[in-house]
């Protein structure tokens, strides 16, 4: 089996464009569907960021992300990175309102004011059951029972 190819800063380099007003260095090569891009190496795709930090700052550790402080799929500025675990990645994407729960969410059927309406009123009624609720919003029992429980849409 052979070594993959290291990917060196001169070939990092050669693909972005350095941003002054942000610092970023906006990848001008291929990219994913999600914006991040994309460099090949011994015939395998690998995440340009990951790359990046790689040539310049070192090996990342197994099970280990890297993040971007900026907030740019596309940067790959090794000061703009910063590795940190799945959980701690998904907590700076939340923390940053990036996060794509409730509404944002492009499957959602329900709206911010749909699970207030539903909190304020039907909650407040012992009389309306869940799978009422959910026939007038188009959704499941469990999800109105998941409302209720503070299981879902507990930011709302």
């Amino acid at each position: 089996m052979s070594k993959p190819m290291q990917i060196t800063k001169e070939r990092i380099e050669a693909k972005v464009e350095r941003i002054t007003e942000s610092g970023c260095w906006v990848w001008m090569g291929a990219t994913q569907v999600r914006g991040y891009g994309e460099i090949l190496s011994n015939n395998r795709k690998l995440l340009a960021h990951r790359a990046s930090y790689e040539a310049f700052i070192g090996p990342i550790p197994k099970g280990m992300y890297v993040c971007h402080a900026c907030d740019n799929v596309y940067c790959v500025n090794p000061n703009h990175l910063f590795l940190g675990t799945q959980k701690q990645n998904l907590e700076d994407m939340k923390l940053k309102g990036r996060s794509t729960r409730g509404e944002k969410n492009a499957m959602s059927k329900l709206t911010e004011n749909d699970v207030r309406t539903i909190k304020k009123f039907f909650f407040t009624k012992e009389d309306v059951a869940d799978k009422e609720i959910a026939k007038l919003y188009n959704v499941c029992r469990q999800t109105i029972n998941d409302i209720r429980n503070g299981r879902k849409w507990n930011h709302v």
